[in-house]
């Protein structure tokens, strides 16, 4: 199944925020990961399976530098780019 996600890391009690979020985004754009990167959150989207397993190793990864948050938002029925340009148009 094809799903649209939204993800926002947030690093807390750390000295260093940018580190784990910049790791973050690395690791799903490295996966091949369809996503674009916006000022709070990063959009994306892959089949079900393999969004899942990639947000989990970049989580595992991310949290590795101290206490993290991620929040996530899933949907299997957001429309495509072509119908969100005639949207926006």
């Amino acid at each position: 199944m094809g799903i649209t996600f939204q993800v926002s890391l947030y690093p807390i009690m750390q000295n260093d925020i940018r580190k784990p979020i910049n790791n973050f985004i690395e690791d799903l754009k490295e996966a091949k990961l369809d996503v674009e990167v916006h000022e709070t959150s990063t959009i994306g989207s892959g089949n079900i399976d393999y969004v899942f397993d990639v947000l989990k190793r970049a989580y595992m990864r991310a949290s590795e530098s101290g206490d993290t948050i991620m929040v996530l938002t899933v949907s299997n029925a957001c429309p495509t780019k072509e119908e969100l340009e005639k949207l926006n148009s």
